[in-house]
């Protein structure tokens, strides 16, 4: 993930964030939180949507006059100003600190890299011989799994679960190369790195072997939008099927990782993105038969498509 830092308030020695690797630093950090102690001001603002996070917990963005406002019913309030490059949180007192990493690596940050006019998608990425293939999917669907079997492969993890992409240039920006698998998954992998148990009760390792991320900006070579199949449902364990540059663009759409809170005039922003990325690299379905024992030949042909 570009450069980042914490400061300010008194959450700051309990908000570390182990899932970012400790970089020297070169200039100005591409994104700044700090935590501020009380209540947020008060702001004019214009809806732009919301979205229920759980029963009863609800997370709302407003179009302000510096920027946006991200507020968390459990959380606090987050103002994302100076063109997405400095984040101010006003936390609720007692608020989960484990939930509140989650949510400023999630929803905070995509929000931010929204704000610089980048592109927030729900998905795996890793780069094949330098070129970002991405895989996106909703949450359960095996991305992550599909992404680390492919890092063991060759191809290292660009990004799990949020990747940021500049549309114009059709680059995509390293982000969290923590991942987070299902037991099974991650017995599989069990030797890349200290697993635990996260608030999913999926198991995570926060650091990947040096080996298996890419660090670097890459190039898009394809986006894929994954579609589990049941084992035994016959064909090939893998297979791709591409759209068109107008359904390619509404698929990016679907998988948008802030969702439901980019309505109302912050919806056409975020098309005419998916529009522009559509145009430039290819979107395809990929049809995946959810067998463990099947990801390896499924990582070597997805690697030679690309080869």
């Amino acid at each position: 993930m570009p450069d980042f830092e914490v400061f300010g308030g008194v959450l700051r020695a309990a908000l570390d964030f182990p899932q970012l690797p400790a970089v020297e630093r070169q200039g100005e950090p591409d994104w700044a939180l700090e935590v501020v102690d009380g209540p947020a001001p008060e702001v004019a603002g214009m809806l732009a949507g919301s979205e229920e996070l759980s029963a009863g917990i609800q997370a709302v963005l407003r179009r302000t006059p510096a920027g946006l406002r991200l507020t968390f019913d459990d959380l606090g309030t987050f103002d994302i100003i100076q063109g997405g490059h400095r984040i101010v949180w006003y936390p609720h007192p007692g608020c989960d600190v484990e939930l509140a990493r989650v949510d400023i690596l999630g929803r905070v940050l995509s929000a931010a890299v929204h704000e610089q006019g980048l592109l927030s998608l729900h998905g795996s990425a890793v780069a094949v011989h330098g070129h970002g293939v991405a895989f996106l999917a909703p949450k359960g669907s095996g991305k992550s799994t599909l992404a680390l079997t492919l890092a063991s492969h060759g191809a290292p993890i660009l990004t799990d679960d949020t990747l940021p992409v500049d549309p114009p240039r059709a680059v995509a920006f390293p982000g969290v190369h923590a991942v987070r698998l299902w037991d099974d998954a991650a017995e599989r992998f069990r030797g890349l790195g200290e697993w635990r148990t996260g608030l999913s009760d999926k198991k995570s390792v926060d650091t990947l072997p040096r080996h298996l991320v890419q660090r670097t900006s890459v190039p898009m070579a394809a986006f894929y939008e994954l579609v589990p199949r049941a084992p035994g449902s016959g064909g090939p364990p893998v297979r791709r099927e591409k759209y068109s540059a107008a359904e390619g663009s509404m698929r990016l759409m679907a998988h948008l990782k802030l969702g439901g809170l980019l309505g109302g005039t912050e919806t056409m922003k975020v098309f005419d993105r998916c529009v522009a990325l559509a145009d430039r690299v290819p979107v395809y379905r990929l049809d995946v038969t959810r067998a463990l024992d099947a990801l390896d030949e499924v990582a070597r042909q997805i690697a030679g498509w690309h080869s």
